[in-house]
Formats: structure tokens, sequence, C-alpha cells
């Protein structure tokens, strides 16, 4: 055999074999917490962040604690069977960057007990989670969580399945949730592709601007003018929105087999504000797929797309409208998406509000 062959086929046996030892050591195939934790859910982990580059607080260090299933929640911590009210969603439900006693949760469970209500609140969010997330959790994550029986599940939805078009249609392929399979199994426990799949989230954020950073609204402008790619919606309508109501429809089959009640919010987000019933839209033109042009009103037109597929497969009186509240401010938000302790507090409030009068927490 030829040295340079000979030489390359020793290499290429080296890294079959390091891919090997990466994939038995930090992969799923094994190990359900390997799993997890590919998945991005983190357990039995306490944080300390420094915050102040992103809102401003008298208290610079806020503590970010998981406990050993992976759940966020002072009051449940450790103690599955005491949750009442389980919350799922992406970042704006985990809320990284506040502290454990400033989350919508904990605000939402005070305001319960407050009121005489002996509910517990735990957060379920995962740092950029859609929908197709959401299920995985379903599938893989809550079933491993003995005695977990909550009697009502918040879903907090939506922005983040707004950047799924049809680029994406392979990661959000509903057949690869319907029918599992091979490949599916592979990419749930494969640590590189999992590695793979995080690098391709955090440029995604990068470009979309969903990462936590600091905004300064007061140099947003805002307009009147609605900038939409037609083809854009026509993308929404055809495609987008079924398999978004297949894996809402989903959800809601999940909550149902434990006997919990599905709530979708609707959420807000600064790219848009409205006012007296008027909608102004960030100014800024941003691309999908490089081509498909919006602004801040064109993200508010195809989120209430979103929204509108949420109310056509739930029973209305289950679906909970923060987007389009006109008392959203930039106090409550330090970025587009993610809100301050002050917007938390609002939020959390905002929902207690919403499910007594639904008459949903006794």
């Amino acid at each position: 055999m030829p040295k340079k062959l000979k030489l390359i086929l020793t290499n290429i046996a080296i890294l079959l074999i390091g891919i090997l030892l990466i994939e038995l050591c930090f992969g799923g195939w094994f190990s359900s917490s390997n799993q997890l934790r590919n998945l991005g859910i983190i357990k039995d982990a306490k944080f300390e962040f420094d915050v102040s580059h992103l809102y401003d607080t008298n208290t610079p260090t806020i503590t970010y604690t998981r406990d050993k299933f992976g759940l966020r929640g002072i009051s449940t911590y450790n103690q599955p069977s005491t949750i009442n009210i389980l919350t799922v969603g992406g970042s704006t439900t985990d809320q990284r960057y506040l502290d454990d006693s400033q989350t919508w949760q904990e605000i939402l469970e005070h305001e319960l007990q407050k009121n005489g209500k002996n509910l517990h609140v735990s957060n379920a969010g995962v740092d950029g989670q859609s929908t197709y997330g959401h299920l995985k959790s379903t599938d893989i994550w809550f079933p491993k969580i003995e005695k977990l029986q909550p009697k009502i599940i918040l879903f907090y939805v939506g922005i983040n399945d707004f950047y799924t078009v049809n680029g994406d249609s392979k990661y959000d392929d509903i057949q690869q949730v319907e029918n599992g399979g091979f490949k599916s199994n592979i990419k749930d426990k494969s640590a590189l592709y999992n590695a793979y799949r995080k690098l391709k989230g955090m440029q995604k954020a990068t470009k979309f601007e969903v990462g936590h950073r600091n905004i300064n609204f007061s140099r947003v402008h805002y307009t009147k003018e609605v900038v939409v790619n037609e083809k854009l919606l026509e993308i929404y309508d055809e495609k987008n929105l079924k398999a978004f109501k297949t894996r809402i429809q989903k959800l809601i089959a999940y909550a149902e087999s434990l006997n919990a009640i599905p709530i979708f919010m609707t959420q807000p987000t600064l790219h848009f504000k409205i006012r007296k019933g008027v909608v102004f839209g960030t100014e800024e033109i941003k691309y999908l797929e490089e081509k498909y042009a919006y602004n801040g009103l064109g993200y508010f037109k195809l989120l209430n797309k979103l929204n509108d597929a949420i109310r056509e497969v739930s029973a209305s009186e289950l679906v909970i409208d923060f987007t389009n509240d006109e008392t959203w401010n930039i106090m409550d938000f330090y970025d587009y998406f993610h809100m301050t302790p002050i917007g938390a507090k609002k939020l959390g409030k905002k929902i207690y509000t919403e499910l007594d009068k639904r008459n949903l927490v006794k």
C-alpha cells in the first residue's frame, strides 16, 4: 500500500475513533442526562450572573438555579409532585438573566398565594426552544420527571417560531415529530449534531438579534408603514402555519394526557408598540433567508398569523393575548424580546388576572 494512502487511511481511522469516543462520552446513547444536556436542559446547577450591562438594577448580581430535574422554581425545588402550574417556552420563559425571585413565574405564584390560592408554579423554559423543541421536551424530558402532574400547563410561544420559514423546513418537518425513526433518534442523542445545532442557533440568534443584549430604545425609530414581502406571507399561509398548528395540537394532546389544562400565551415584543389602537413598528428593514424583507409592522402582522393559528386549534378562552396589549413600554424590556424585572413583574400580575378572570385557578 502506498505510504500516502496508508497515511490518509490512518488519519481517517483516528478521526472516526475520536468521533466515536466523543459520542460515547458526551452523547445520549447510554446516558439520559447527556441526552437532556445536548437538548439544552440544564440540571442541578446554580449560577451567578452580572446583569448590570443589560438593565439598571440595585442588585447587579443575580442567581439562576435549576434543580436536579432541570426545572426552575423556589417553592418546587426538587419537588415535582408539588407543581400545579408548569410553564413551557423559550428564553422569555427561562429568563436566564433574572434572579430566581424575579421571574414572572415567581410573581404569578406570589399573586396566587396572596389571593388565597395555594398553587405552585415551575419554570421549564429552555433558551432558544420553539414549539418543535417543546414537543421534544414532552417526549424526552418531562416523562423522566417522576410525579410531574401539573393541573395547568402555560405555553408561552410564538417568537421563536417566527423565524422558522422555508429554509428551516427540514429541521421543522412535522413528520419527524409524528414518526420519529432512526434519523430523529440520532439527532436527539448525537453530541456532535447537537453541538452543531447549538452553534447554528447562536449564529441565528445573533443574526436576528434575539440574543440577550442591551438596547437603547431612545435611538430606535418606529413607523406606521408596513414592510413585508408578499412571498413571505404566502410561505406562512401555505407551509408554516399548517405545521405550526399541528405542533400546537400535539402540545394540547400532551397536556390533556396528563389531565392538565393547556393555556397558550401570545408574546409581546418591542419590535412594535400599540398606542390608542395605532400600531407602530421598528423602521429598520430585516430579511428572512436573505431575501424576504420585513420591518416591525411586518413582524407584527406575521406574529399575529401565528397567534391566530393557535386560536384556530385551541379553545378561545384558553388563549391569553399579550402580543396586542398596549401597556408594554421600554421599562419592561432590556432588548426587543427579554423582560427586565419590572416587565416580568407586570407580566406575572397580568397572567394571574387573566387566569382568575377565566376561573382557571381555584
